[in-house]
């Protein structure tokens, strides 16, 4: 039996049918769900991942993408957990040259922040990915230009403002809400510890989408 075929065992035997439709349907029916809760399914794959034998980056990458290629949602979580799991095995390379086709592989906001928080953006903090940054940034796609502005999430006082304020600029008045949804969440976390930059960011950019200055407001109003 192959690693994927076995993964699929493991998680049908603690699925819950009963909650793939309802699932499906919270996700807008971007993909079939076998009806395996998150943490459960992260438990899972732990486990399934300590039996492999995974020693390279191009070994990552290439489970996770024959796991993209699944139907079903949790595999294309999976993914992402494969990839957190071997961390330890990956650079800046692989965000140059591999993550962008992992997150376009059936993306929606799910798995396009699973893939931030679990793998970009921890590498993006030990590793020089500025210019894959930019390039995803410049790129045009929703996705791309979501987790280039979102990178830094979760630095908390360590953000690099200077480099979230330039990533958001080019955006501010873009109606499409994912992006726009971004920004406010990183101008939001940035208010935290700098109230100031956050007001003056938005006060320069009169043009901001309401959405994204919903979210900077939310974050001034809480500090």
């Amino acid at each position: 039996m192959d690693a994927v075929a076995q993964l699929r065992q493991l998680l049908a035997a603690v699925a819950d049918p009963a909650t793939a439709a309802p699932m499906a349907a919270y996700m807008k029916h971007i993909a079939p769900f076998v009806g395996v809760q998150a943490e459960l399914r992260r438990r899972v794959v732990r486990e399934w991942c300590s039996q492999l034998s995974v020693r390279t980056a191009d070994d990552v990458y290439s489970l996770a993408m024959l796991l993209c290629r699944e139907p079903e949602r949790e595999f294309h979580y999976a993914a992402a957990d494969v990839a957190a799991y071997w961390r330890s095995l990956l650079d800046a390379s692989f965000i140059a040259d591999h993550a962008a086709t992992l997150l376009l592989q059936t993306p929606w906001w799910d798995s396009v922040d699973l893939w931030g928080s679990d793998v970009i953006n921890p590498l993006c903090t030990r590793y020089d990915c500025a210019s894959t940054m930019w390039h995803w940034n410049s790129s045009g796609n929703r996705w791309l230009i979501r987790a280039s502005i979102q990178h830094q999430r979760g630095r908390k006082q360590h953000y690099d403002v200077d480099v979230v304020f330039a990533l958001s600029a080019p955006h501010v008045a873009d109606s499409e809400f994912f992006v726009a949804k971004a920004i406010g969440w990183a101008l939001r976390d940035i208010a935290r510890y700098q109230p100031d930059r956050v007001q003056q960011f938005v006060d320069a950019h009169p043009q901001i989408s309401t959405v994204a200055r919903r979210e900077a407001l939310r974050g001034l109003q809480r500090r």
